[in-house]
């Protein structure tokens, strides 16, 4: 049986200070951005609500307008009826897509934090007193327990980052199909408001009495 090599152990940070220095700033700002990340998607409701707002008016503009499909006698009108209709319709679609990927992107999630401070104060009492007892002491125990520390913070980091990034991602994806909707829904709206304008102005369409 061929002799199989001895398993490399891991470099701990006390190790490379200065490396572990760097890491511990670089995943504290991975961290900073993520949990930032977390309200974004509520910082964008406003935008949103005004863009659904202008697309909830032009459906109201063309509700006004648009006569009874009895009332229309001419072949052309009868066409721009049904051309913006249509168009209607689907901004009505997309504007329910918009609410529903909304709806997805703001539901709860469950962030991950770094900590608790008290679990992280415990760790460290339980590893001066193993030093206390294997007689370590001054300021080699100080290097110590800082590299001990930073390895705590860098493992937490790192256990925690890549879950709240996937959360953002997952949130940022429903955002970005809330967006496209929303374009269409709008794209649409306009496009009903115009073909209904132009069409009343021409004289297709009979004239709404309120």
């Amino acid at each position: 049986m061929a002799d199989q090599a001895p398993p490399v152990a891991t470099p701990q940070v006390s190790d490379t200070p200065e490396a572990a220095a760097l890491l511990l700033a670089t995943f504290s700002e991975f961290y900073r951005q993520e949990i930032g990340a977390e309200e974004d998607v509520h910082r964008t409701l406003p935008f949103y609500g005004t863009a659904l707002g202008i697309v909830v008016g032009a459906l109201a503009y063309a509700a006004g307008r648009l006569p009874k499909l009895p009332d229309i006698t001419q072949r052309d009108g009868l066409i721009a009826f049904w051309v913006a209709g249509a168009l209607l319709t689907m901004a009505i679609i997309d504007a329910v897509f918009v609410l529903i990927f909304l709806s997805q992107a703001i539901a709860r999630r469950d962030y991950q934090r770094v900590g608790p401070e008290a679990a992280i104060r415990a760790r460290v009492a339980a590893l001066q007193a193993s030093y206390d007892a294997i007689t370590v002491s001054g300021r080699q125990q100080d290097r110590k327990l800082a590299g001990d520390v930073q390895q705590l913070l860098l493992e937490s980091y790192t256990k925690v980052t890549p879950i709240n990034r996937e959360l953002n991602q997952r949130r940022t994806r429903f955002r970005a199909f809330a967006s496209s909707h929303l374009v269409r829904s709008l794209i649409w709206a306009l496009g009903a408001t115009t073909v209904i304008f132009m069409v009343d102005k021409v004289g297709y369409f009979p004239k709404v009495t309120p």
